[in-house]
């Protein structure tokens, strides 16, 4: 078996799965539906799944040995909301003096 990238195309989210030889994946994670549980709206549900991703948190254990991680991850999940956002007032306003 070997651990590879998983991209869902319907959501974009990430994954980290483990291939057997006939190419069946089982998820290591993040777990499929964490986020969801939290009734995010989307986009910020998939940011933050991908942020967990990118950042090895995929289960409760390495959470708990350094929780700081997980503020770091809902911070830069934030970070990223705030990028859109910023470009939504900007293409907002440029649209408005068109």
């Amino acid at each position: 078996m070997e651990r590879v990238e998983w991209v869902d195309r319907a959501t974009e989210r990430k994954y980290m799965v483990l291939r057997d030889e006939r190419g069946n994946d089982i998820v290591i994670g993040p777990p499929e539906g964490l986020v969801d549980s939290l009734k995010l709206p989307e986009p910020f549900a998939t940011t933050l799944h991908n942020v967990l991703y990118a950042r090895g948190l995929y289960n409760s254990a390495e959470v708990a040995k350094n929780p700081r991680v997980l503020i770091g991850a809902l911070q830069e999940a934030m970070n990223l909301d705030v990028q859109r956002l910023t470009e939504a007032f900007l293409n907002y306003e440029k649209e408005q003096v068109e």
